[in-house]
């Protein structure tokens, strides 16, 4: 597919350059689009929605070109051409903004420390996103659904992976496909990074304007930059990052409407928390019911207006990012699935693609998978520094945030809480409310909290505690990639990241360059496979030859497959590496791999 391709041009500062182009390109396209809608927003919520409405439009593009059979590697290329172009004039040329929320000048030295660890954690994080895609969830599904879209010059359906099969929650990775499209896939692991930073820079000026102490400020910053969790999920071509910066914005913006945007009219504050919460839903489908009550609960206020032509309007606003962006993928995955969210609710749907049956047993077995508590635990400790947990709890009692969204933020809590223990896996990931509540609480803590942090000493003690811990983990894990995206290795980091890494080599040489491979029953690198790789027969494609990937252990070694007998033996290698594992210290996984022909029966 497009990442195994993509190998020979590989190089860190080619990925950083693409990576940066494309999300100027969105932050200025999205800037475009506001201004012709006429959205005038104060500074940092003018930038973070134009970022966020900018993927949502490069996302709605390319699915349309797909929808059409349109998306030729020279359209997508031409996609991103454009982008990085008006990206980058109407950056420079862009329309006034509203002056920025005031704040003090004043600068103390007890920031420094914190400041610098920011810095450290940035350039930590940036280092691995610009090493190549490792991780298996974006080498099993996220990466490759743009890498089909690439390789089918079109948007279709396949049965599985079930996960990239859920369309509207696809849109991060469906705008991806420009990348895919010129040949450096890896350039959104840069963009994530470059979300990842937003919403650090958002929280920097939210709290900043809020609060009157600048060290208090940069230590709440740095507490949302450190741990194994933005080094793991906001470098790598999934929408965790898109995900929490959209969230983290609403939840503020919820919290504080009546303070910071009483002079902000009412449709334009409900288009701007619309989109927030629109992006947010798009990053996971299991943020759907969360962001879908909160936009009732932030929307129905802005109806109490006595006009009723303001009325009209704010329904507009608040429904139309909705309507534009979300519905066109809704019924696409509708048409084609037989459910508007894929696998989920296909049950309910009677969806004649997934059956009860299948349903059931997946649906348990990724449940079972992953309700480990203890993991959930160590992530949570290991991920966030603590100061991220006691802000969000203290958010809930915070007497400067208004009872009536404590109280509704407190039932979202408990609702996305319930999710997890009931749907998904035990990882505190799903949760995501956390960073807006901590940043909400930040911006709005009493002078007295502040205070403790504007001597020397104060400061060196908390990042001591609750900092510089989580940074050395964050570097120790990091350091494994810094030698690629430094430049000094390539091929090896390949070989020892990329499961089948020299079996797809082997491939390449030995299959026809129109075969197909059959992979059932396994999660693997596919995006890195050398020809296209399917996990159900039914997608298989017709009239192309097509051989099993069977794996020791597998439900299908050595069996045989409805509809299809096997043939002969193509390749062996008893010693395949079957998974490849970034936790260092964790061995890879050695086992039988046979690649045999497939005979249509």
């Amino acid at each position: 597919m497009t990442a195994f391709h993509s190998i020979p041009q590989y190089s860190p500062p080619l990925v950083l350059a693409a990576g940066l182009s494309a999300f100027v390109g969105l932050w200025g396209v999205g800037t475009a689009l506001l201004y012709l809608a006429r959205l005038r927003l104060p500074t940092p919520w003018n930038s973070v929605t134009a970022i966020l409405i900018g993927i949502q439009a490069l996302s709605l593009t390319v699915q349309v070109v797909g929808m059409v059979e349109l998306a030729s590697r020279i359209v997508l290329s031409t996609i991103w051409l454009g982008l990085a172009a008006i990206g980058v004039l109407v950056v420079l040329l862009r329309a006034p903004t509203r002056a920025a929320m005031p704040g003090p000048k004043r600068y103390y030295g007890p920031a420094l420390l914190p400041i610098a660890i920011i810095a450290a954690a940035i350039l930590v994080n940036a280092l691995v996103a610009l090493a190549p895609s490792t991780k298996i969830d974006e080498l099993y599904y996220h990466m490759l659904v743009p890498s089909r879209i690439v390789f089918d010059s079109a948007l279709r359906f396949y049965r599985e992976p079930w996960l990239g099969a859920i369309g509207p929650q696809m849109v991060y990775q469906i705008s991806a496909a420009p990348n895919h499209a010129i040949g450096y896939p890896d350039a959104t692991n840069v963009i994530s990074w470059a979300l990842s930073a937003t919403l650090l820079w958002f929280a920097w000026r939210i709290i900043r304007a809020n609060a009157n102490s600048v060290p208090w400020t940069a230590l709440c910053v740095a507490s949302l930059s450190v741990g194994i969790y933005p080094t793991v999920w906001h470098v790598t071509g999934g929408a965790h990052a898109m995900g929490d910066l959209a969230l983290a914005a609403a939840l503020v913006a919820f919290c504080f409407r009546e303070r910071w945007f009483a002079d902000l009219p009412l449709p334009s504050y409900g288009a701007m928390f619309s989109i927030l919460l629109l992006a947010a839903a798009t990053s996971k489908v299991s943020l759907l019911p969360v962001c879908g009550l909160l936009l009732c609960a932030g929307g129905w206020p802005l109806l109490r207006s006595p006009s009723p032509l303001v009325r009209r309007h704010v329904v507009l606003a608040v429904t139309l990012p909705w309507i534009v962006f979300y519905c066109p993928i809704v019924w696409w995955t509708w048409t084609h699935s037989g459910s508007p969210l894929g696998a989920i609710l296909a049950g309910v749907f009677e969806s004649p693609v997934y059956s009860h049956t299948w349903l059931q047993k997946t649906f348990q077995f990724e449940r079972d998978d992953g309700q480990l508590p203890l993991n959930m635990i160590r992530n949570a400790a290991v991920g966030y520094s603590p100061l991220i947990w006691v802000g969000a709890i203290a958010a809930l009692f915070a007497p400067q945030i208004p009872k009536p969204q404590r109280v509704i933020l407190a039932c979202l809590l408990a609702l996305q809480s319930a999710l997890i223990y009931w749907l998904l896996p035990y990882d505190m990931r799903f949760l995501s409310l956390h960073y807006g509540l901590f940043i909400a609480f930040a911006s709005s803590a009493p002078r007295s909290i502040q205070f403790r942090m504007e001597s020397s000493r104060g400061m060196l003690v908390a990042c001591a505690i609750f900092l510089l811990p989580w940074l050395a983990v964050q570097s120790y894990y990091a350091r494994q990639f810094f030698v690629v995206s430094t430049g000094l290795e390539k091929y090896a980091f390949y070989e020892r990241y990329v499961a089948f890494y020299s079996d797809y080599v082997e491939l390449d040489r030995l299959l026809s360059k129109d075969s197909v491979l059959l992979v059932p029953g396994f999660r693997l690198s596919a995006v890195y496979s050398p020809r296209p790789m399917f996990f159900d027969a039914a997608d298989l494609p017709a009239g192309k030859p097509a051989a099993l990937f069977a794996l020791q252990g597998s439900a299908h070694f050595g069996a045989s497959l409805n509809g299809y007998r096997i043939g002969d033996q193509i390749y062996e290698n008893p010693h395949a590496v079957m998974r490849a594992y970034r936790t260092p210290g964790r061995a890879s996984e050695i086992g039988q791999l046979k690649i045999m022909q497939l005979i249509k029966d």
